[in-house]
């Protein structure tokens, strides 16, 4: 049972009002519904209001306090006013929803003495980790959205890419993945034109669309593409060209339409000449970049790089989305120490006139063998509030330790502190080897330590003993690469097999990962 407390009167019962859209219904019905599990039923001490807003922007939410009046709740939009119903339970109430049926009431006194207003940072925010993603009630509590599930039009319909997200110059002009077309070739142009219009005809609602180039370095290097791309400095402006084109095209019967392509790889340099039309959105890709330190550290090659290149864009276009990387592609066991850069890196996207956000998971697993479910909820309250600081990143960190891990969740922090600590004596890539990451002896040095921290983990997890053993495979993989021991490599096989963790992208086979349990070759370290 615990105490509302609004304008410091006692409130034992409430009446919720709300629209009659059945977005403002559904948000009133969960509002209510964790009140009851609060101890708070229906009644007449305290009117609660929730109603969509037009001066609230889209998906934002405003809570408003008043003396003997109502309390309020107004949304922007119809995603808008259901994060507002589960904003005023997590700002309140201390209510958390890290994961499908893993949720955290809160407890003491719900205190209510002044109003709360929340605007996401990013007008899209998906994440890709199965875990969490693939649950549209949990993409919901947490601001997601650009769930892999489609959202329905009652909860504010999708925001996604229709009939795909990159890589479609293959379905769009017949070229394969391991090539890509001619972008000076206007029968090229006049097909891609085609397929785009022939997709918003199948999708007559959608707002956005990929022309992103095939996933290889094979651009075309005809007198006419390598003649513009010397002009531009870089081959973006050849594509950049060609996308502005088609979206010129589009904008004639669908205005409202915005192209999305790619500054990835070998476009991820800014031209020199072109701009991209005002409803084209340049969606700019950090997979070259390192993750153990912040992208904005200028010391860090990597990230100095990257950093110059968005500036760069940022210079010409108004809408850029980042496809960021936030797993270890060829490992997802092994720990990808990147918890002490999410924050700083979230942070500096926005900064940056970001205005939407992917940061690619472990997409391919159901389940994950590291931390993909404390990386996922992080990630999704980082995309709502990136300017958070760093005491409040740590207490959610620490508040999804507690209730996921059981009463040895401390053990499993001082894990993560000590690979984040190791990490960031390395450039970490997002397909590094294990000990390119944290060195072999690094490993050794702590290895009793580490034992013991996952043996008092699983000690104390109670009815959480099963996370605990999923995430210690993590530790195990690294132990397998110290001391190879195929009989303990096959329970390892078995066990993850059953639970149907995938060992990394597109990697189904323990043999090409554990072929010989050698452990692999040092990475990169700081120079």
């Amino acid at each position: 049972m615990r105490t509302l407390i609004v304008k410091d009167k006692k409130i034992a019962s409430v009446k919720i009002l709300t629209g009659e859209s059945a977005a403002e219904k559904y948000a009133g019905t969960e509002l209510m519904k964790y009140l009851r599990l609060f101890g708070i039923g229906a009644g007449d001490d305290l009117t609660i209001e929730l109603k969509i807003d037009g001066s609230v922007p889209r998906d934002g939410y405003e809570i408003r306090v008043e003396e003997n009046g109502p309390l309020t709740i107004l949304g922007g939009g119809k995603r808008g006013v259901i994060y507002g119903a589960y904003g005023f339970l997590t700002h309140y109430a201390g209510t958390r929803f890290f994961m499908p049926g893993v949720e955290k009431l809160g407890d003491g006194d719900i205190v209510v003495d002044e109003g709360y207003s929340l605007t996401p940072a990013f007008e899209q925010r998906r994440v890709d980790w199965p875990c969490g993603s693939r649950d549209l009630d949990w993409c919901m509590k947490n601001g997601v959205n650009y769930p892999s599930t489609k959202v329905p039009e009652e909860w504010g319909g999708p925001f996604d890419y229709c009939e795909g997200m990159c890589h479609t110059m293959e379905r769009l002009t017949g070229v394969p993945q391991s090539s890509q077309p001619c972008l000076s070739d206007p029968e090229v142009l006049k097909k891609v034109i085609a397929g785009v219009r022939a997709t918003l005809e199948r999708h007559p609602d959608a707002s956005l669309i990929s022309v992103t180039q095939n996933d290889n370095y094979n651009y075309c290097k005809c007198p006419k593409c390598a003649a513009t791309d010397a002009e531009e400095g870089s081959p973006s402006g050849t594509l950049l060209r060609f996308v502005n084109a088609v979206a010129d095209d589009v904008a004639k019967d669908y205005p409202n339409v915005v192209i999305d392509t790619f500054a990835y790889q070998y476009t991820r340099k800014a031209p020199k000449i072109t701009k991209p039309r005002p409803n084209v959105c340049i969606r700019i890709c950090s997979i070259e970049c390192c993750f153990a330190h912040p992208l904005s550290d200028r010391t860090c090659r990597q990230n100095a790089a990257f950093l110059h290149d968005l500036l760069e864009w940022n210079k010409i276009c108004d809408r850029i989305y980042v496809w960021d990387y936030v797993t270890d592609f060829a490992h997802y066991i092994p720990p990808f120490p990147n918890f002490r850069v999410l924050r700083d890196n979230m942070r500096f996207f926005a900064e940056h006139g970001v205005r939407g956000m992917y940061p690619e998971g472990n997409y391919g697993s159901a389940k994950t063998g590291e931390f993909g479910e404390l990386r996922c909820y992080l990630l999704a309250q980082l995309m709502l509030d990136p300017y958070m600081g760093a005491d409040a990143y740590y207490k959610l960190m620490d508040e999804f330790l507690e209730t996921y891990y059981g009463a040895g969740w401390r053990y499993i922090r001082a894990f993560i502190d000590w690979t984040c600590a190791e990490a960031a004596g390395s450039h970490m890539r997002c397909y590094a080897e294990p000990f390119g990451i944290i060195p072999q002896d690094k490993y050794l040095a702590m290895e009793q330590t580490l034992d013991a921290w996952w043996d008092k983990a699983e000690e104390l997890a109670d009815d959480r003993q099963g996370y605990v053993r999923r995430s210690r495979t993590q530790w195990e993989y690294i132990k397998l690469m110290l001391h190879p021991d195929p009989e303990k490599a096959e329970k390892l096989r078995q066990y993850v097999e059953r639970e149907k963790i995938q060992w990394g992208e597109g990697v189904r086979d323990w043999s090409k990962l554990f072929h010989d349990l050698k452990a692999s070759a040092p990475g990169e370290t700081i120079d």
